[in-house]
């Protein structure tokens, strides 16, 4: 396995995303030609290279397991919001189990995954935007107040 070049990389730690472990830079990837405005590499994402590794595995095997479902034809509406989906259509599972629940535009697989993938972050946020529509939550009531 080539050895990763770890030059030019900012000096520092960075919380991964996934884990949440405060870790140093040089544990993380980063792009080989870009960079940022005082000229050190550009870090690709927020992952660390352990859990980049996990999260490849585990779509390797998601892709393995359901190489034979395959997406509905393009155009067809997405089964969470009903827009026809164009490109990119996205195999939903659930994480805890593995199962298939469906396929997904990417916008809704990335939201779902976004909100936590569970019911009850999905019934916070809905419950978050009902309070809204009342202008109920409390941000909301202190600008009101201003």
């Amino acid at each position: 396995m080539p050895k990763r070049d770890l030059t030019n990389i900012p000096p520092g730690k960075t919380c991964c995303s996934v884990c949440n472990e405060l870790k140093e830079n040089t544990e993380f990837t980063f792009y080989k030609n870009r960079h940022t405005d005082n000229g050190y590499r550009l870090m690709t994402n927020t992952n660390c290279v352990v859990c980049q590794k996990i999260r490849s595995r585990e779509r390797s095997a998601i892709k393995k397991k359901f190489k034979d479902v395959k997406p509905p034809e393009f155009g067809q509406p997405c089964e969470c919001c009903g827009k026809p989906v164009h490109r990119n259509w996205q195999l939903d599972h659930c994480h805890d189990t593995g199962d298939f629940r469906g396929w997904l535009c990417k916008q809704c697989n990335t939201g779902l995954g976004n909100l936590g993938d569970t019911l009850q972050s999905l019934k916070l946020a809905v419950e978050y935007l009902e309070r809204a529509e009342q202008n109920a939550n409390t941000s909301q009531q202190n600008y009101l107040q201003g």
